[in-house]
């Protein structure tokens, strides 16, 4: 996300050298996400140029996926809730800096013709072909201007495109979805049963996000195939929120096995916390591994005994929340 203070922050770390500055954020985090073959965000501001604004309508400075990209993120995701925050010139701005910057992307287009041929997105690593898939709940009651598109969870158009996607034989079909209630812990029967309907229809991922919380992990069985896993809410990557649950968030991994058939090797997650605090009487954001006073990269940081109590809620609540998923813990010195 791109709140008004993340953008003052990422000024004040520029000091005076560039605009903004946002790298530092995910310096910590990089060499994990960069080791990726992978690696996928969901994009929830838009770059639509000055004037900046966060909530509720936002929109960030460019250096703010500048820096997505140099921590290692390589497909971006831009159907959610705020893809029309800034209209048109922002959905369209937004696109055209992502393809400047050659980054693939998907959920949101500037025509039906650019939306027909990039989405599905087919995209070929190591051998194996992954379609993904990107669709949200809604804009916050905001309609796009012809001739935009954003994807929108209709189960119709969920089907057709599913059906489109097979007949080009993928080895591996992912849908990210931007859907349930948010601040709520637990998903609802709506989110289950839209993740049926994805599965037994051929998608063998599921990953969701909006709620700003972490939601549980399942699996869907499937007559005649294997289990398809859903994580339903990945919680926040980075935002200035604070409260209980929602200053922290996930990676979900998924390690990939083409054998004749492509299968789930191996999958788990990685906790992370925003850590958020004042140098020189300017905010500065963090994010964080679970780590102790004396281990790499908490010992960088005299973090408050409150701070600390936070951290350690956020991981304590994440891991019962994902009982049943392996937590990863990278070397990241």
């Amino acid at each position: 996300m791109g709140h008004v203070t993340q953008i003052n922050a990422a000024k004040k770390e520029a000091k005076g050298k560039e605009s903004y500055n946002y790298k530092p954020v995910y310096k910590h985090l990089k060499p994990y996400f960069s080791s990726a073959d992978i690696a996928v965000i969901n994009l929830e501001h838009t770059l639509a140029g000055e004037p900046y604004s966060g909530y509720p309508q936002f929109s960030s400075p460019d250096e703010s996926i500048f820096a997505i990209e140099d921590a290692g993120f390589n497909l971006i995701a831009t159907a959610n809730n705020h893809s029309l925050d800034r209209g048109k010139q922002g959905l369209e701005r937004t696109i055209s800096v992502l393809d400047s910057m050659g980054l693939n992307h998907l959920g949101t287009y500037k025509d039906s013709l650019e939306s027909h041929s990039k989405h599905p997105l087919f995209v070929e690593k190591n051998g194996i072909r992954i379609v993904f898939l990107n669709y949200t709940y809604g804009t916050n009651m905001l309609v796009e201007e012809a001739p935009n598109v954003v994807n929108r969870i209709d189960t119709v158009q969920i089907a057709n495109d599913i059906k489109r996607a097979r007949h080009a034989s993928p080895d591996f079909i992912i849908a990210i979805m931007h859907w349930g209630i948010e601040y709520e812990n637990p998903e609802n029967a709506e989110q289950r049963e839209l993740a049926k309907f994805l599965a037994w229809r051929g998608v063998n991922l599921i990953i969701g996000g909006h709620p700003h919380v972490v939601q549980p992990f399942d699996k869907i069985y499937v007559p005649h195939n294997d289990s398809v896993p859903v994580i339903y809410s990945l919680g926040n990557f980075i935002s200035n929120q604070r409260d209980r649950y929602t200053n922290g968030g996930i990676v979900f991994e998924v390690t990939l096995q083409k054998d004749g058939k492509t299968e789930i090797k191996d999958f788990g997650y990685m906790p992370f916390w925003v850590y958020k605090f004042s140098r020189n009487g300017a905010n500065v954001y963090r994010l964080l591994p679970e780590c102790k006073k004396t281990d790499y990269p908490c010992k960088e940081y005299k973090m408050t005994g409150e701070d600390r109590n936070a951290m350690e809620l956020f991981f304590s609540d994440t891991k019962k929340t994902l009982k049943n998923v392996r937590v990863i813990s990278p070397n990241l010195k």
